[in-house]
């Protein structure tokens, strides 16, 4: 049986995993601000309904999306709201490495602040 640091370490890479896409990220800056349908994300992702739909089985098998049926709609919603919170700290890890740091420093404050607003 692996030590256990080494399946904590694997489960989180898994995590990581699925958030390693920047359509899984901003789908989940869009439900930190309450739950959502296919229809309403593929409006601000500006993406096809097919790959919103996959990206969304992907955060749901990794446990971080949740659904509520209504009549044929299904909103989704974080499972856990604090991934949002987390995923905009991260910004600063991103910050240090910027090539042009002013523009994109002032694109990332803009992230931070809309995406940590409320």
């Amino acid at each position: 049986m692996p030590h256990r640091s080494a399946i904590a370490t694997s489960e989180l890479a898994r995590l990581l995993g699925a958030l390693a896409h920047r359509h899984r990220i901003q789908i989940i800056e869009e439900l930190r601000r309450g739950e959502q349908d296919v229809t309403s994300l593929t409006n601000t992702l500006a993406i096809s309904t097919s790959r919103v739909s996959q990206h969304l089985r992907v955060l749901k098998a990794h446990h971080l999306l949740q659904e509520r049926r209504d009549g044929r709609h299904v909103f989704y919603s974080l499972v856990e709201p604090d991934v949002a919170t987390w995923l905009a700290q991260g910004l600063s890890f991103v910050e240090a490495e910027l090539i042009d740091p002013h523009a994109i420093h002032e694109a990332i404050e803009h992230a931070r602040l809309s995406w940590l607003e409320d």
